[in-house]
């Protein structure tokens, strides 16, 4: 055995070329376990961010009155965890709303009402 480890595309290579020695099997075995382990990793459901957010912009849904619009910086005052957000942070956290929310486009800006 060398002193040197064995790549994974050099493995792979190797074991495609039917030269399955103990170091290939060993270099394959080792990316298999890696592989697994990165797989078990996925999470089923939403994130923990995701959840937060999920929840910020319940709290910027019951804070809205019905037939008002309002723009980002409306949207921002409504609740402190958004002062000083950006509409790169409110616009997905009212996409969140689904169908509760209208989204328009007026003159290039996001207006949201509440549906």
């Amino acid at each position: 055995m060398s002193t040197k480890k064995m790549s994974y595309v050099v493995a792979v290579e190797k074991a495609i070329n039917g030269e399955l020695t103990d170091e290939v099997i060993e270099r394959l075995t080792a990316l298999r376990a890696s592989l697994e382990k990165r797989a078990s990793h996925k999470q089923e459901g939403p994130t923990k961010a995701q959840k937060e957010n999920l929840a910020l912009a319940e709290k910027v849904l019951a804070e809205m009155e019905p037939g008002v619009n309002y723009g980002n910086a409306e949207i921002t005052g409504l609740v402190p965890e958004l002062e000083g957000a950006t509409p790169q942070k409110v616009s997905p956290l009212m996409k969140m709303l689904g169908d509760r929310v209208v989204i328009e486009k007026v003159k290039g800006k996001a207006v949201y009402r509440l549906a």
